[in-house]
């Protein structure tokens, strides 16, 4: 069982995820102070007041938390999208690359195969 474990662990899969996680955290924290230190108080210089949890109520419900918590997503969908895209283009260049390198093995391989055949043409 400990053996299982520990392939388990050691699947690509699960370093990737683990690596996910952690770094997402980190970007969550990232993203967290974009909003609450430099688009809030942009939003404040429009509105005036960038507390729409405490000061957007009525009758004791507090739907100011709501529309903060939107706002939150919002900027972080988008910040994420954004990376995402990034990333997806960097990985893409790096295909490409790749690919470019297994046309060439391709066409050596032909070229091998070509001198091989004329090799045994020749001996015959």
């Amino acid at each position: 069982m400990w053996k299982e474990f520990k392939e388990f662990i050691a699947q690509g899969n699960v370093l990737d995820l683990a690596v996910a996680v952690v770094l997402g955290a980190a970007f969550g924290k990232i993203v967290t102070s974009l909003v609450e230190n430099i688009i809030m108080p942009s939003v404040a210089l429009i509105f005036g007041d960038t507390d729409f949890a405490s000061d957007w109520s009525y009758m004791g419900i507090t739907y100011g938390v709501f529309i903060q918590s939107i706002i939150d997503f919002l900027i972080i969908a988008a910040a994420i999208f954004l990376f995402v895209k990034i990333v997806n283009k960097i990985s893409r260049n790096s295909f490409v690359e790749e690919e470019a390198e297994d046309e060439q093995v391709v066409l050596l391989r032909e070229i091998r195969d070509s001198l091989q055949k004329n090799n045994n043409d020749l001996e015959l």
